[in-house]
């Protein structure tokens, strides 16, 4: 196992299986015998690749003898991960990327593995002769190409954001999807508090800057050692993205109250919301999810969540579950995730506009079924990490047609002053990764009337 070859492996599995880069990458990584410079390269091409497959592709494309659709998937893979090493890292010698990619052929399942190392080597070095000549599409003859080709992102989402957000600030959004971003953590405040937190990240990984929006939380430019440290061992704290911990501050639980999580997870979110109850109160988390709620009862150990209730149910059949209701429910719910893309650059390739309106249907429907169980007066937040309007807006307002009993809640009443910029007109909370540098999310409210 090398470096090249754990990468190939995890690009592998995320095209053909739909697998998540990130809980594959590390799950590999923690298991081969790689030093710490082959480690940084595994994880620098994996996310690479997957980042600039569509810049890629298209170069590919104008540089090889046959059309791109005709080339076998895992010659594809291969030449992806020979192109991103000649094109962006300017460390690995021109002979060692070509070379390297080429020696590959035999792992990656090609069907005629002799011919593939030919035609691979041929188009490596086309595309090393001719660099500095090949062009992207004329914007103003084909804007959408020219930037899903420039920056890397499918046609039909340039496309969309284009015609929402114009051309300016839809080739910025691109291009902060693009970047690399800083490991967020979260303090456990059932552990430990941000000051002591702070400080230890300091001392163990460098610059560290608190968060803009939420307090507890920090970014570092230089995190794998925080998550070696056996102060995250120990819970002290644990990672997300800080407009993740949005939608957990909206909800804004008190004391001694019962909150539903109804779509947990692996227990980020519950570590928040009681972090919040300050060790009273209670929070039932609900996912239908087996490997979630292995993560969950992982979860429950290292960070200390003695008042987490796990629950492996279905929460749009939440009113067979519950007898008593609840005072507030967090329905963070399963989405495209095409707010998470500087995260999680597959999903822009794994997920296709035509399943943006199942996904809607489904997170209605979880709204659906936990709306009963909520106490009059109890609040609802629904967020996603999505900046589709099939997954915000349009979720709330057919849930808020149908259950007129619930409306709009002012969210600046839960949330620190630093985060009144991301409330819109409607009462939403909403980041983007250009304007705030950090995920797209989108959060919102909701109040039960009183009786």
């Amino acid at each position: 196992m090398n470096a090249r070859r754990l990468a190939l492996e995890v690009l592998t599995r995320v095209e053909e299986q739909g697998a998540y880069a990130s809980l594959l990458l590390d799950a590999k990584l923690k298991h081969a015998r790689l030093s710490r410079e082959e480690r940084a390269l595994a994880t620098e091409l994996t996310y690479g690749v997957l980042r600039w497959q569509g810049r890629l592709d298209y170069l590919l494309t104008a540089v090889a003898d046959r059309p791109w659709e005709k080339v076998e998937p895992p010659v594809r893979r291969l030449l992806r991960l020979g192109a991103y090493q000649l094109l962006f890292l300017t460390r690995v010698p021109a002979y060692a990327a070509v070379n390297e990619t080429v020696a590959l052929t035999p792992v990656a399942r090609s069907f005629n593995a002799e011919a593939s190392k030919a035609f691979i080597n041929a188009v490596l070095r086309s595309l090393l002769r001719q660099q500095a000549t090949l062009r992207f599409p004329d914007p103003s003859a084909d804007p959408v190409g020219a930037l899903a080709a420039r920056w890397s992102h499918p046609h039909w989402l340039v496309a969309r954001w284009l015609a929402r957000l114009g051309a300016e600030e839809t080739e910025a959004l691109l291009r902060a999807n693009n970047e690399t971003p800083a490991l967020s953590v979260v303090v456990n405040r059932l552990k430990r508090q941000p000051d002591e937190v702070g400080g230890h990240l300091a001392r163990i990984a460098g610059p560290v800057a608190p968060g803009r929006f939420a307090p507890g939380v920090f970014h570092l430019k230089e995190g794998a050692e925080a998550l070696r440290d056996p102060a995250f061992g120990a819970g002290w704290y644990f990672p997300m993205d800080e407009a993740a911990t949005l939608p957990a501050l909206l909800l804004d639980p008190k004391p001694r109250e019962t909150v539903l999580d109804a779509c947990a997870g692996g227990g980020g979110k519950a570590a928040l919301l009681l972090g919040l109850l300050g060790g009273s109160g209670r929070v039932i988390a609900l996912d239908q999810s087996a490997r979630a709620h292995r993560r969950l009862r992982e979860a429950q150990a290292r960070l200390g969540l003695d008042r987490l209730h796990p629950v492996q149910a279905d929460a749009r059949q939440a009113s067979r579950l519950f007898t008593r209701p609840v005072d507030r429910v967090l329905v963070d719910g399963p989405c495209s995730g095409l707010g998470t893309l500087r995260r999680h650059p597959e999903r822009k390739w794994q997920q296709v506009e035509a399943g943006l309106q199942p996904l809607a249907r489904l997170q209605y429907d979880l709204l659906r079924g936990v709306a009963p169980v909520v106490k009059p007066g109890g609040v609802v937040v629904y967020s996603t990490c999505s900046l589709e309007p099939e997954e915000t807006d349009l979720v709330v307002e057919a849930f808020l047609r149908d259950f007129p009993d619930f409306a709009p809640d002012d969210p600046r009443t839960s949330l620190p002053t630093t985060a009144g910029e991301l409330v819109d007109r409607a009462g939403a909370v909403r980041t983007w990764p250009h304007r705030h540098g950090i995920d797209g999310f989108y959060a919102i409210r909701l109040r039960r009337r009183s009786k």
